[in-house]
């Protein structure tokens, strides 16, 4: 079958096409780019990878969208522009982890345990501890400095993503983590098409993980008189 994958979820905008035939996965093409103004980039990127892949979209006949943890605009913007497209295409819609998508290309790689770690923005992360054995913590939400409690002492831990690399200082007592540049950093589109079981569900089903209040929503707390 012929899955398309979104994600918009941290500072880029990924998108990718793979053919699924049971358990193969057989990844197309893939873009990414900037996430700024990714309304509209996320929609040429869909016609982009299509081109790569030489492919129509009338043949696609699943949709997988990151749902997060990550930014919160990115996130509805993708979810929306999947519901949209699976509701077009008649097609099947699934929903699957930032943080999954993002520690599993380095569980493909050999490690046994690996952290990912987006930056949640107001000195925070999002994070989740993966292992090879299937163990995970869930979804944390905390400050860089007091991420340790949640996490095993032992063993070796490899920490990958936007918020590994920007509290370095802070989390690299806590296992390795790669050059900045390294692609194990990125959140990317492929990684949803490898990462999940990809079950479909309900397109209602199909919400943004948010974890925390976004942040729209503490500003308006803040200032009741600002506008909605």
């Amino acid at each position: 079958m012929l899955t398309l994958a979104l994600d918009a979820s941290t500072a880029e905008v990924s998108v990718a096409l793979a053919r699924l035939e049971g358990h193969d996965r057989e990844v197309l093409a893939e873009v990414s780019c900037s996430a700024r103004g990714a309304s509209e980039i996320l929609l040429a990127s869909v016609h982009e990878v299509l081109g790569l892949a030489g492919e129509d979209l009338g043949d696609v006949g699943r949709i997988v969208v990151g749902v997060g943890p990550g930014t919160f605009t990115g996130i509805r913007i993708a979810v929306a522009t999947a519901r949209a497209l699976a509701g077009a295409l008649g097609a099947e819609i699934c929903a699957s982890s930032t943080l999954d998508a993002l520690a599993h290309p380095a569980l493909s790689s050999g490690r046994e345990r690996v952290v990912a770690v987006i930056d949640a923005r107001r000195r925070q992360v999002f994070a989740e501890l993966f292992a090879a054995s299937g163990e995970s913590t869930g979804v944390l939400c905390a400050r860089p400095g007091e991420l340790s409690r949640h996490l095993p002492r032992e063993g070796d831990l490899l920490l990958v993503g936007d918020g590994a690399v920007r509290y370095r200082e802070e989390l690299s007592s806590l296992g390795h983590i790669p050059e900045d540049s390294s692609p194990l950093n990125r959140v990317s589109a492929a990684g949803h098409l490898v990462a999940g079981d990809l079950e479909p569900v309900p397109p209602e089903k199909v919400v943004p993980l948010y974890v925390r209040e976004p942040d729209a929503e503490v500003r308006r707390e803040r200032n009741p008189w600002s506008r909605p």
